[in-house]
């Protein structure tokens, strides 16, 4: 993604679908990554990341049971995709309670 371009936004739940060997999505923080293809090329095995798909892993990132390298910090920057969009967090609320008027929303 050039610097020049805005970040696409994702709303949790859009991530939380993308939880199979298919389609494998993980947030690092507010990050989010689609890390289908790396899958079959990690290193502790693919069970790891689908076990924690569609969820943040920055506390597997940081450890226990170890600290992942700044290697493979920077590795995992090629499958970064947009950032997760905590303003909509309000609206997805609103939606799901079937509030369409935010001046409603209290």
């Amino acid at each position: 993604m050039s610097p020049s371009t805005s970040p696409r936004l994702f709303m949790e739940r859009e991530v939380a679908r993308h939880c199979t060997k298919d389609s494998c999505w993980v947030l690092l923080g507010t990050r989010v990554y689609d890390v289908t293809s790396f899958l079959r090329m990690h290193p502790g095995g693919e069970a790891l990341i689908l076990r924690r798909s569609g969820k943040d892993v920055s506390r597997e990132m940081e450890g226990p049971p170890h600290r992942h390298s700044e290697n493979a910090r920077r590795w995992m920057e090629q499958y970064y995709i947009g950032e997760l969009d905590r303003d909509s967090g309000a609206d997805e609320a609103q939606v799901e309670s079937g509030i369409t008027d935010p001046h409603l929303a209290i």
